[in-house]
């Protein structure tokens, strides 16, 4: 089964104690600092919230004078490019490690986790039978959508609505295979859209593309963001 972040969340309010759950197989597979990550789970929603903004605008800062400053780069990619590049990314466990890790900088890594949480699920129902399907959609629910969670990812509301319905008011068996597809969706847009435009600014994307075959530089409008 795919092991979540329920440890990291249950270690959340006690960051500091020496009691703490160890990081689960999941966390390991994807993440290359998990303290760090249970620090930062540790701020409040709110400070989170903050601390991912202002990184963001700062990061989105550095982007844009490296591009302007920078020196040779390659020609702008039409859209079915820039996924390509980001699908490489984020399918290639050294680079959805240190995609990751940009994630967490900017308080965010949610999205990353869940939408490998999702891709998780897909093989749980046909390799460990329904009861463990269910199980696992539950635990995500706690993790990744209930309102409460420090890890709740930003969907929109008839998206989150539809979901706290079906898990929250329905008999688990009316869970269908593709119960978290749309978010995921959601969260791969946000994250292809909007981070993955300041990772390849930094030295790690350059590491992973050069390891991947990828464009390492890239040159966008002004909004330095993907072509549409």
């Amino acid at each position: 089964m795919p092991l979540l972040l329920a440890s990291a969340s249950a270690s959340a309010s006690a960051p500091n104690s020496s009691n703490s759950s160890s990081p689960n197989h999941f966390t390991q597979s994807i993440m290359r600092s998990p303290r760090k990550l249970l620090k930062q789970l540790s701020l409040p929603r709110g400070e989170r919230r903050r601390r991912s903004a202002d990184n963001r605008r700062e990061n989105s800062e550095k982007a844009k004078s490296n591009t302007l400053n920078g020196g040779s780069a390659s020609p702008r990619l039409s859209p079915n490019e820039w996924q390509f590049a980001f699908d490489h990314v984020i399918g290639d466990a050294e680079g959805r490690a240190q995609f990751t890790k940009f994630l967490q900088s900017e308080y965010s890594e949610e999205n990353i986790l869940f939408w490998w949480a999702v891709e998780e699920l897909k093989a749980v129902s046909a390799s460990e039978g329904r009861p463990e399907f269910e199980r696992t959609v539950k635990e995500m629910f706690d993790t990744f959508i209930a309102s409460e969670s420090p890890l709740a990812i930003n969907i929109d509301h008839d998206t989150r609505s539809e979901l706290v319905d079906r898990v929250e008011n329905k008999d688990p068996s009316s869970f269908p295979e593709n119960i978290y597809e749309r978010a995921q969706a959601h969260v791969y847009r946000l994250m292809e859209k909007d981070c993955f435009s300041r990772f390849v600014h930094t030295p790690a994307y350059k590491e992973v593309a050069k390891k991947l075959s990828l464009p390492q530089t890239f040159r966008f409008s002004d909004r330095l963001s993907p072509a549409n």
